[in-house]
């Protein structure tokens, strides 16, 4: 007989389910808020009072989203799997639902239950495109025990297919440009063995449009890859040829409106993807 709170067991593909998740690359960075509509959505299809979704590494539930929880919000809050309702949902092809609480066999054990804190909780998987569960997308009723109709979760469901696409759309896209930087870095030391990573940079940021000065474009201009035009460094015809071959070209960065420092962040960020160079 349970008398006492039992975390939930350890997914039987556990490694594999967290590789996954560290692909996606949200967990600590500032995407969280790409989320928050999801979460407010389901509130309002809902009616409870909180939700949350969360990404599970392999150590922690990493809170991504949490809107309408009675403590203050925690940006990149994590917390132990071994405390979380959410944990169960990970182990779960459906959505977990339990609308009293405290007729649960297990929940109602849980400290916030006992509490009295929570009372209704809604628990749907967040699976990627090959079935692992990443993490979990929770609704939460603090005043009461609230019943939610088939249709509303139903709905609630397709919301969190969509951001699941989401989050697959992304992390293609990621590797896709992890792939696409890799091959124009070859493609790059193979024009000039003796190139650095700052000189594979400097000729990606001329190839962006940036005005750089002729004392840290001077390997470029040297190399033939670059020449000066109105005291502005630009590519020269042979330039051209090698920005072709590396497929890298300023459409690249249109569907995002960078300049001058934000442009260097966005390819110091790409740069960070080549961790091997």
């Amino acid at each position: 007989l349970i008398m006492e709170w039992v975390p939930a067991p350890t997914p039987i593909n556990e490694n594999r389910r967290a590789q996954a998740v560290e692909k996606t690359g949200i967990i600590g960075t500032d995407q969280i808020y790409l989320f928050d509509i999801y979460v407010e959505i389901a509130k309002d299809i809902s009616g409870y009072d909180a939700g949350s979704f969360s990404l599970y590494d392999s150590q922690n539930q990493c809170m991504i989203s949490e809107i309408g929880k009675p403590e203050p919000r925690e940006i990149h809050r994590k917390a132990d799997k071994a405390a979380s309702i959410c944990s169960y949902v990970l182990l779960e092809k459906n959505p977990l639902i339990v609308f009293d609480l405290k007729k649960h066999e297990i929940f109602k054990y849980h400290p916030a239950v006992e509490s009295g804190m929570v009372h209704s909780y809604c628990g749907f998987p967040v699976r990627n495109k090959d079935g692992y569960a990443m993490g979990t997308f929770c609704i939460f009723n603090f005043g009461g025990i609230k019943e939610i109709p088939e249709e509303k979760l139903d709905l609630i469901e397709k919301l969190v297919s969509r951001l699941a696409l989401q989050i697959d759309t992304q992390t293609d896209q990621k590797e896709l440009t992890s792939q696409k930087i890799s091959k124009s870095v070859d493609v790059f030391y193979d024009f000039n063995s003796e190139f650095k990573l700052t000189d594979y940079k400097n000729f990606i940021d001329v190839c962006s449009g940036l005005n750089l000065s002729k004392d840290i474009a001077s390997n470029l201009i040297n190399s033939g890859l670059c020449e000066l035009k109105n005291n502005n460094v630009i590519l020269s015809s042979e330039g051209n040829e090698l920005q072709e071959k590396m497929n890298v070209f300023t459409r690249v960065y249109n569907n995002i409106k960078v300049e001058g420092k934000e442009a260097n962040s966005l390819i110091d960020n790409a740069l960070d993807e080549l961790s091997e160079l």
